[in-house]
């Protein structure tokens, strides 16, 4: 993670702990995001249009949901009556995993346990993006607009009915496509996982993060987080 003075905590209506940062170069922005999923929490599934996504679980134990149809026009939704439901495919995480979602793809998660669960997400801004005030895709600044801020992590701010409509709702406007319910995208879930998403990685963009986060914590003043 950026090394900050004071870190941005919030809870978000999907019942995730995050400590999220925005870091922006020349010609790269993106948000990261070390959370704590306690147990049932984490969103439904949805599609991205900004940014790539990767989720690191250092222990495994979270389940997450992927298609491998894609659903590239943010105007029809990946609904029965719109653009037809997505057959999502199970992904038991094992510690230390990685996994690699490009915009497009409906995918989701959850934490299916009893214990809380560490994830590490990190959100690249593609070139379709606009432009958001952190320069990172849109993420940080949805998360800020939806979920309540953490003052103290042993007393968590309660989560208004208006915020977790609001994960919905306000999703588009940071390139979001959010269901409201979980079956809401979904046609079928299956555990056999084709080839396909396996192979889904980015290990060339994902290098160049690690190098920009670790540029900012030397003092690299060409680098910015926030």
């Amino acid at each position: 993670m950026p090394q900050l003075a004071d870190p941005l905590l919030i809870y978000t209506p999907a019942n995730e702990i995050f400590n999220i940062a925005s870091c922006s170069t020349n010609d790269m922005g993106f948000a990261i995001a070390q959370a704590q999923i306690p147990p049932g929490g984490g969103p439904m599934p949805h599609v991205h249009y900004f940014i790539n996504e990767w989720f690191w679980m250092p222990e495994g134990g979270i389940q997450l949901f992927h298609s491998t149809r894609q659903y590239p026009d943010r105007e029809h939704l990946p609904t029965v009556n719109d653009a037809g439901r997505a057959d999502l495919y199970s992904i038991p995480s094992q510690p230390k995993q990685l996994i690699y979602s490009p915009n497009h793809y409906v995918h989701g998660f959850v934490n299916p346990t009893d214990q809380t669960l560490p994830i590490t997400f990190v959100w690249l801004r593609n070139e379709v993006a606009p432009t958001f005030a952190y320069q990172d895709g849109g993420m940080r600044e949805y998360f800020e607009a939806v979920g309540p801020r953490i003052t103290d992590l042993n007393n968590l701010p309660e989560l208004t009915n208006a915020q977790k409509a609001a994960f919905a709702s306000e999703a588009p406007k940071y390139g979001i496509n959010q269901s409201h319910y979980f079956m809401e995208y979904i046609n079928s879930i299956s555990n056999q996982l084709p080839a396909e998403i396996a192979s889904l990685t980015n290990d060339q963009d994902l290098d160049k993060i690690v190098k920009v986060i670790n540029a900012f914590n030397r003092g690299d003043q060409s680098v910015k987080c926030s």
